[in-house]
């Protein structure tokens, strides 16, 4: 059975070998397993063994990660700037969630920034699904059940004037790309980068093109969602587009909406163990960035930009001995 993380006993330090020892383990909670904080996890849990830190990565979705953070049953989190914003305020996706929960979102604190994925929507590429609002009279998925994405989608759906008209499935992405493959799913919308290994795998079975929401409706869509500044649509070129599928995906233009996104901690976790973490993580940064296309774009330089929380002391302490704070 895995311990959670209460306390860890600092005199367990072995000097001769400068290795940080702990008996216990920290829980970190990603997205999905094909997300991007989740890999940061299996490769970071790899680095902190090195130290003597144990981590296990789970797979729990955002909203429900944090709920479980609140209550104490994971110690680390991904969570987009905004969303912890709304955990806090009991806006969005939160704002059911009783006041003791909104304290627990109250105890934890961010270890970084760090660049993530995307929402994609995709289509097969001879179907007559070609513009956002295409969307009108089709079965798509919209990710996770809870989901953020999925409340975040039913916005893009009202200001894209087709609100109503889609058959709106509550599906994670492998399932519903499965379905789609099957001829039984018309689009889904899939979280991740570029590329990103399920849209590449289902691009081997059927031709594939990604739909765009309306550059146009970027504002009205900023207007719509609490704490909708952090949200912006991002444009891929169809370049890389055509790099990264080798053109089983149509290359066009392409625009997908996110967010800045951070690694929060519980404040419970005390301040040695998260320096000995990030100090880790940083310290063997190459490695992270050679694990997958999505992690090699996390920089030091950018491991404080657009953060929403106050930073753990533990992180504030690595960050403030290297001079970046």
């Amino acid at each position: 059975m895995t311990v959670t993380l209460r306390a860890l006993a600092l005199s367990t330090a072995v000097a001769l070998t400068g290795t940080f020892v702990s008996a216990q383990d920290i829980i970190f909670s990603g997205v999905s397993t094909t997300s991007d904080d989740y890999q940061l996890g299996v490769v970071w849990s790899g680095i902190a063994r090195e130290v003597g830190l144990s981590m296990t990565v789970v797979e729990n979705g955002t909203v429900a990660g944090m709920r479980k953070a609140a209550q104490a049953e994971v110690d680390m989190v991904g969570v987009g700037a905004p969303h912890y914003l709304d955990a806090l305020g009991a806006t969005g996706a939160y704002k059911e969630d009783p006041a003791g929960m909104r304290d627990g979102y109250a105890q934890m604190s961010a270890i970084l920034a760090l660049p993530v994925g995307m929402a994609q929507y995709v289509a097969p590429a001879e179907g007559d699904i070609k513009t956002f609002a295409d969307l009108a009279g089709h079965k798509v998925g919209t990710g996770r059940p809870g989901g953020n994405a999925g409340k975040v989608t039913e916005t893009m759906f009202s200001i894209h004037g087709i609100e109503g008209k889609v058959d709106a499935q509550a599906i994670e992405y492998g399932p519903a790309l499965e379905q789609m493959a099957a001829g039984t799913m018309d689009a889904t919308l899939v979280w991740g980068s570029i590329p990103t290994a399920v849209i590449d795998n289902a691009s081997r079975q059927i031709p594939l093109r990604f739909v765009s929401p309306d550059p146009a409706t970027l504002e009205a869509f900023q207007a719509a969602i609490t704490n909708g500044d952090y949200y912006t649509y991002k444009m891929v070129p169809a370049a890389a587009i055509e790099k990264a599928y080798e053109g089983r995906v149509v290359a066009e233009d392409a625009y997908f909406w996110t967010f800045p996104y951070q690694i929060m901690v519980r404040n419970e976790i005390d301040e040695e163990t998260v320096y000995q973490l990030t100090k880790a993580l940083w310290e063997n940064i190459d490695r992270v960035n050679g694990a997958s296309a999505a992690l090699s774009l996390i920089t030091l330089e950018d491991a404080l930009t657009s953060i929403s929380s106050e930073l753990h002391p533990g992180a504030a302490r690595y960050y403030k001995e290297i001079g970046l704070l």
